[in-house]
């Protein structure tokens, strides 16, 4: 079992002035349950709360000691740069990969993106915007 948590959110009012040493507190009291992992939405692609300096994967890598995972507008250079530092074990990826259904294959042939698609076309119950993203050619 894992737990996502959004330090930084700001979908429907989230964030409190003590947002850190809350968001630091639970990660350090969560290693007492052997977590498979920590999914720690870091990033600033859905808004942020400004009610501080946004957090980031190093200060959670410092008081989390199992499997760290990163999310929220990550490329593949910055994505591998987390790795590299240490302050991740992982980088998940959702928009990216709406949009470029081979998106392993992308990174690993260094292959354009297509453009990120509108978020109106993600939850589609038709075949346009849910399956129709062309792989590379």
């Amino acid at each position: 079992m894992g737990v996502k948590i959004s330090p930084n959110g700001a979908f429907n009012d989230m964030g409190s002035p003590d947002f850190r040493e809350n968001f630091l507190y639970v990660a350090k009291q969560l290693n007492n349950y052997g977590l498979a992992y920590l999914y720690v939405m870091d990033g600033l692609e859905f808004g942020f709360h400004q009610l501080g300096e946004a957090m980031n994967l190093a200060e959670f890598r410092e008081v989390f000691s199992q499997a760290l995972i990163g999310n929220c507008g990550y490329k593949k250079e910055t994505a591998e740069a987390a790795i590299k530092s240490g302050n991740a074990d992982l980088i998940a990826f959702g928009r990216l990969y709406i949009s470029n259904p081979d998106l392993a294959e992308r990174f690993a042939n260094n292959w354009p993106l297509n453009p990120i698609s509108d978020m109106k076309t993600w939850y589609s119950f038709d075949p346009e915007g849910y399956i129709d993203f062309p792989t590379y050619q």
